[in-house]
């Protein structure tokens, strides 16, 4: 927004703007595309790794009978990670149409990773009781879910709104309703540090080795 306000709030529409979207923040210009591909393919594996942390503990707190149903949460968030690398290498300016696909399978798989894992870490439990740090992780998943969920339908109505009749500021509240929608996302995924909060990780000479 700093180093090209006017470029990255100009739209189809021609009309004014003051807050643009992510994709036009950062995939239309350098050295903004830079640094966010740089970052998204460095921690990209780690993403990966921590998926394959919290497959293990789903496994460990869910009942057996639930196994599918932890398999496809696991899957979705694959997916889900895929498509941000995908949507970040193929940017809105140079590639909209697989730009749109992989941001379309990002939203999708997201809200319902959240939606099944929250299910399933509420109803699911070999355990009911719950540790405090347990119930902390279970109210800021619903929370986070459902503020990504309430953002996204807005984010998606003034994204309409802006296309159809092209009124001055819409397309700032969709941007703005966006970054709402990824910040969720973050949150709900920041619940892993409760999740696995007696799970170390250690780099070093040997590779990465887990206690």
């Amino acid at each position: 927004m700093y180093k090209d306000f006017d470029r990255a709030n100009n739209t189809h529409c021609n009309v004014p703007n003051i807050f643009p979207s992510i994709s036009a923040s950062i995939g239309n210009y350098e050295p903004q595309r830079t640094i966010w591909k740089t970052a998204i393919y460095i921690h990209a594996p780690i993403r990966f790794f921590i998926i394959y942390l919290r497959w293990k503990y789903y496994r460990e707190i869910i009942l057996d009978t639930f196994g599918v149903i932890v398999n496809v949460a696991v899957s979705l968030n694959v997916i889900e990670n895929f498509s941000l690398v995908g949507l970040t290498y193929w940017t809105s300016s140079l590639n909209y149409p697989l730009h749109e696909v992989c941001f379309k399978t990002f939203i999708g798989t997201s809200i319902f990773y959240m939606l099944i894992t929250s299910i399933m870490v509420t109803q699911y439990r070999r355990k009911s009781h719950m540790t405090r740090l347990e119930r902390n992780s279970v109210k800021l998943k619903w929370r986070a879910f459902s503020i990504n969920v309430v953002s996204f339908t807005i984010a998606a109505y003034f994204f309409l709104r802006h296309n159809r009749l092209c009124e001055p500021y819409v397309y700032s509240m969709f941007g703005f309703s966006e970054y709402i929608v990824v910040f969720s996302n973050i949150a709900f995924h920041m619940t892993t540090v409760y999740d696995l909060e007696r799970r170390y990780i250690y780099l070093g000479t040997r590779g990465i080795t887990l206690e």
